[in-house]
């Protein structure tokens, strides 16, 4: 079975009343080469907002419902639909009905994938708690990027033996939004080759250079490059991550971002609290996992980010890793008249 990882991240967020939130937030998501053309036209098409097409086209002439091609949709009307959906610039009082409506539909795309059990979208997600991990142990230089280092692998690892542990696995290529990472050392391309290492019956890594691509895919857009479609992945991974986050830490009280929550809020309540249900109707055991590390304090923290294979952490981490806590952001009925606007 032949797949390609996606990778996004959160570091040391602020919430809404300006306090630093001590953890580091690594996001997967797992695509199926056998399955990425169809998730990927379901993104892009999702940007077509014009009720009678439901199709996407990259320039405006193309449409067939166009004003220029004799129909009804506008020029400005296009152009605001090709927005990005990079969820921390999400906001009620400042983001356009394209980027609420499109990032809408993708998050409720997830959901019916699920419901339906389309097997597409599958995705691991693991929160490091920094203050539990006693950071101070890990020096002064790229503490956070170290540390993410680390844990990217063990993100990549369970995803691969717990998703496809059965199947003879293929990773052809990790793609990762641009950022902090892609000047670090030793992240771009010795990481993937310990990976490959580690992985050992459970699969293979066939590029082991980690590519960096920006998820705003109008960059791409006069270039006729492939990434112009990768992008939206690394985007949908971006709002999985941000509207899981939201509903964990509430990091933010803003109505749109709550809103988002709320439509993938049932898939993250049952991931919490029951991740291992194979009898779920949404049907996410061994697809998709949200875990938290460390569960108990380490003591010796530079000697086990420096010191333990892989094997050994991952025996390690079976007392370490949990899944059950409790949501922060309480429930929020976006239909609720917000008295605090009168």
């Amino acid at each position: 079975m032949e797949i390609e990882v996606y990778a996004d991240e959160i570091i040391t967020p602020k919430d809404f009343n300006n306090c630093t939130r001590n953890f580091i937030g690594i996001g997967c998501l797992f695509v199926p080469v056998s399955k990425k053309q169809n998730i990927l036209s379901n993104l892009i098409n999702s940007r077509c907002l014009f009720e009678s097409n439901r199709s996407w086209f990259w320039e405006p002439d193309q449409c067939p419902s166009s004003i220029t091609n004799g129909g009804k949709c506008k020029t400005q009307w296009h152009q605001q639909n090709m927005c990005e959906i990079h969820h921390t610039e999400l906001r009620n009082s400042r983001s356009s009905n394209s980027q609420r409506e499109i990032s809408k539909k993708w998050l409720n795309y997830l959901i019916e994938n699920n419901i339906r059990d389309r097997k597409e979208i599958y995705f691991n997600i693991l929160f490091v708690d920094l203050d539990t991990l006693q950071i101070e142990n890990f020096g002064t230089q790229k503490v956070h990027e170290n540390i993410y280092n680390k844990f990217f692998r063990t993100v990549i690892h369970y995803g691969v033996k717990s998703f496809f542990g059965n199947k003879n696995v293929t990773i052809k290529k990790v793609f990762h939004d641009k950022g902090s990472m892609e000047n670090h050392g030793y992240f771009p391309y010795l990481n993937l080759m310990k990976l490959d290492l580690d992985l050992g019956k459970y699969g293979l890594i066939e590029d082991k250079e980690i590519a960096f691509i920006d998820s705003d895919h109008r960059n791409y857009l006069r270039e006729s490059n492939d990434l112009l479609e990768e992008s939206h992945l690394i985007q949908l991974i971006d709002l999985l991550i941000g509207s899981i986050t939201q509903n964990i830490y509430y990091l933010s009280d803003d109505r749109l971002k709550k809103e988002l929550a709320m439509i993938v809020r049932p898939l993250v309540n049952r991931l919490l609290e029951s991740p291992s249900n194979p009898n779920s109707s949404y049907n996410y055991y061994q697809r998709q996992h949200i875990g938290f590390f460390p569960k108990y304090s380490l003591e010796n923290a530079t000697y086990f980010l420096d010191s333990l294979s892989h094997e050994q952490f991952e025996n390690y981490k079976k007392g370490n890793i949990y899944t059950n806590r409790n949501m922060e952001m309480p429930f929020y009925d976006p239909k609720q008249t917000n008295l605090s606007l009168w």
